[in-house]
């Protein structure tokens, strides 16, 4: 991809809008930020696609199972930090679950992962074809 030197966007710009905070960026961010980076390019017919409004329901899910991924991690750091700061041992029955919980998520995140490897694949085998 080619950029003009009148399409650069300055990125201080954007930084001092932006909370000191470090939250993770949600669909609807994504999204905003496209939409100001597209405003803020000189529009050229020739040279710039119509960016959508809305994400697609597949790139939506797609984002919205690594927030569940991310969720789930939060949780499982939380129930961590819960059960060594009761103070006491664990009992079996609770190594096993934690156990059991943290096994579900690697097996959550390996699956979102293979997922993703397979659809970028699919999108880099599209553009060859295309070129």
């Amino acid at each position: 991809m080619n950029v003009l030197p009148t399409q650069m966007v300055n990125v201080a710009d954007f930084t001092a809008t932006q909370p000191a905070a470090t939250a993770p960026a949600h669909v609807d961010d994504i999204a905003r930020f496209r939409q100001s980076f597209a405003d803020a390019a000189p529009v050229n017919a020739e040279q710039v696609a119509p960016v959508p409004q809305e994400l697609s329901a597949g790139f939506k899910a797609v984002l919205n199972q690594f927030d569940s991924l991310n969720g789930h991690a939060s949780q499982l750091s939380k129930l961590a930090d819960a059960m060594r700061s009761s103070g006491r041992d664990l009992a079996p029955s609770q190594i096993i679950d934690m156990t059991m919980r943290c096994q579900e998520m690697v097996f959550q995140a390996e699956l979102t992962t293979n997922v993703a490897n397979k659809s970028s694949e699919g999108v880099q085998q599209l553009f060859r074809q295309q070129s």
